[in-house]
């Protein structure tokens, strides 16, 4: 393992560290081995001062200079099936899909500022070579897009005479306002260790999260868990849900939540895990802080996000202990 990734997972600070550079038996240790696909992942992000823009900007102007950025970032991330990017464009979205049978995803920009980066379910082999080399890349894109935005609101608010002004002399209007990281992951099909029986999914919540079921009344009994173990007939589902701030990023905290549905026989256990950036955290005394921009808008932010947080926090941590004493296997897809 690299010196400075050592000192990262430590310090919780990635700056300096490469990400592409991580190789998958760096990343691929201890519990980790035990998952084997990742469900979906999703970046999300809002921008303000955007407007609508079927009223302030040209749609197309704006989509030939992503076009452009992403095609850098695939070239930078050596996919190279550059034909395999389309672009799809609306009045209030712009789509960029890359069709690519291992690297696919998609980038949409909406009118009111929302981005979101969405990539589909497969190994997390797989998963770890996309996301190691395009994500990266992902800053510099929203970099070009802001820069791309206040140009065009620049030239609706001073007119089409003002177009030829240097690109630094230009206000600058648009900010990231949030930024996530979302991974999830499903497991299923869960046996008891050295019994192999069949477990559902609420038994290892109970088990392992020591949740109490209310009763017919919605009475939670604290000598009882409110329903004979494996009687759920009359329960829907069960989620838990629990946040934590970043130990050196006042305003990221991470959310780590799990959901046991009844669908497909009360089989799997969805993960949900997510690395979030807002202006609205707090700090301990309870004093808003501002999102740290910087952070977001640099390769750093994707390396914590991955490694000390879905690796280490998620995957090493929580759902390591949900899933306590028993085997299962995870999936890409749907349990239906």
């Amino acid at each position: 393992m690299q010196p400075e990734l050592e000192r990262a997972l430590r310090d919780r600070n990635y700056t300096g560290v490469f990400l592409e550079q991580l190789t998958w038996e760096d990343f691929c240790t201890g519990f980790a081995e035990s998952v084997q696909n990742i469900r979906q992942f999703t970046f999300q992000a809002v921008f303000s001062g955007v407007g609508r823009w079927s009223r302030l900007i040209d749609a197309s102007r704006v989509a030939l200079r992503l076009h452009g950025a992403i095609e850098e970032a695939l070239i930078k991330a050596k996919f190279a099936n550059l034909p395999a990017l389309e672009t799809a464009i609306d009045d209030e979205r712009l789509l960029f899909q890359f069709r690519d049978t291992d690297y696919a995803f998609d980038l949409t920009f909406y009118g009111n500022g929302r981005v979101q980066l969405t990539r589909p379910g497969s190994t997390l082999r797989t998963f770890h070579r996309w996301y190691t080399r395009l994500m990266p890349t992902l800053p510099d894109i929203l970099r070009k897009a802001i820069a791309a935005l206040d140009a065009e609101l620049h030239r609706a608010l001073e007119g089409e005479q003002s177009s030829g002004i240097a690109p630094d002399e230009i206000t600058k209007r648009v900010k990231l306002l949030t930024a996530d990281f979302t991974f999830d992951v499903v497991c299923h099909n869960f046996r008891r260790h050295r019994f192999n029986d069949r477990a559902r999914n609420l038994d290892v919540m109970m088990e392992n999260i020591a949740i109490r079921l209310p009763d017919a009344g919605g009475r939670i009994d604290r000598s009882t868990n409110g329903a004979p173990q494996g009687d759920y007939d009359d329960f829907g589902r069960m989620d838990y849900r629990v946040s934590r701030r970043h130990p050196t990023q006042l305003s990221v905290s991470e959310h780590l939540q799990v959901m046991a549905p009844a669908a497909s026989d009360w089989s799997g256990l969805f993960f949900q895990l997510v690395y979030s950036g807002e202006h609205s955290g707090a700090d301990q005394q309870g004093t808003r802080v501002s999102l740290d921009t910087h952070h977001f808008l640099q390769p750093a932010a994707g390396a914590d996000a991955y490694m000390s947080f879905f690796r280490d926090i998620g995957l090493a941590g929580f759902l390591a202990s949900v899933t306590k004493g028993y085997d299962f296997d995870t999936t890409s897809g749907s349990l239906a």
